[in-house]
């Protein structure tokens, strides 16, 4: 699920009171957060929302649906994402980890993250994190946004080495088609499907599909 959700007070102005969730599994991360946010001065920022997991959440009312919530998935997990969202829909995801292979990153913000910084740097980041995505912005922590930005240069750059046929291949199996289903629909048989693939992977210095489809997912 990609989110494009904007916060239903983003276009306030600093004096409006942001709530903030936290979920986290580790304590100690929470109450860092908790102290940064009760020191600040600039914005009204206050946590409405404070919990180890998504599980914990079921008594929250819907006066404390917080405006941006911090999940760590560390603890949680990705899929604990979409189920924020199922209970509180008007709120807006960032997700804060030590995660940071692009394969999470994409995978986080198809589940509706909108952000995504990095645990161990944070402390900085926190309380410009919450009022740009208050606002309707997103964030990224630097090395993230460079990782997921090179990944998508080299899924062009694979392409660009492939033939309009063995392009046709890759999208047979990043769809889910069997190697008899993939020459049938392009009316070559199953040996000639097999060949094509051994060449796509001596192109891309891969040997097995699970590579491929990490490449171009």
């Amino acid at each position: 699920m990609l989110r494009r959700n904007i916060s239903k007070t983003g276009h306030k102005g600093d004096d409006a009171m942001i709530k903030v969730g936290i979920i986290d599994g580790n304590q100690q991360s929470r109450s860092m957060i908790r102290m940064i946010l009760n020191h600040h001065q600039q914005y009204n920022l206050k946590i409405t929302l404070e919990a180890g997991s998504v599980g914990e959440c079921k008594n929250v009312t819907v006066s404390q649906e917080p405006d941006v919530t911090m999940l760590d998935i560390e603890h949680n997990g990705i899929e604990s994402i979409s189920a924020i969202y199922r209970k509180f829909p008007h709120t807006n995801v960032v997700v804060y980890s030590n995660i940071q292979d692009h394969n999470s990153v994409l995978a986080c913000v198809k589940a509706g993250a909108v952000g995504f910084i990095i645990k161990e740097t944070c402390v900085n980041e926190i309380i410009s994190t919450i009022v740009t995505t208050f606002k309707g912005g997103s964030v990224f922590s630097p090395s993230i946004s460079r990782n997921v930005i090179q990944q998508v240069q080299q899924t062009v750059d694979y392409q660009s080495n492939l033939s309009v046929r063995e392009r046709q291949i890759v999208e047979g199996l990043r769809n889910g088609l069997s190697y008899k289903l993939i020459g049938y629909k392009y009316g070559i048989s199953l040996d000639t499907v097999r060949q094509y693939i051994k060449r796509t992977y001596k192109k891309l210095n891969i040997n097995s599909k699970g590579e491929l489809l990490a490449q171009f997912k």
